[in-house]
């Protein structure tokens, strides 16, 4: 997991790229473990997400820590944002 690097007091938060988004993951990235980054505090799910190599439009699920989210939920220092691309069917 990501952890603060005390500089400016920005949060470190692991971000999960699963399934077919695992081909946006950083290159020498291990498509198994999540890579760190860093946020500022105050910032929300949706604020990370928007800066993800996600190509605009797609339709996502993603969870906190195991648990759906909402945009807006805040991050909190060694939170883990997992985002799937959206299943269809029916």
């Amino acid at each position: 997991m990501a952890s603060s690097d005390g500089q400016g007091g920005e949060l470190g938060i692991t971000v999960r790229l699963l399934a077919n988004y695992r081909q946006y993951l950083p290159r020498d990235h291990d498509s198994r473990a999540g890579y760190g980054v860093h946020v500022a505090p105050g910032t929300a799910a949706g604020q990370l997400l928007d800066r993800l190599p996600i190509p605009a439009g797609d339709r996502y699920t993603f969870f906190i820590n195991g648990r759906h989210a909402e945009r807006t939920q805040m991050l909190h220092e060694g939170d883990v944002l997992s985002v799937f691309p959206a299943v269809g069917g029916g």
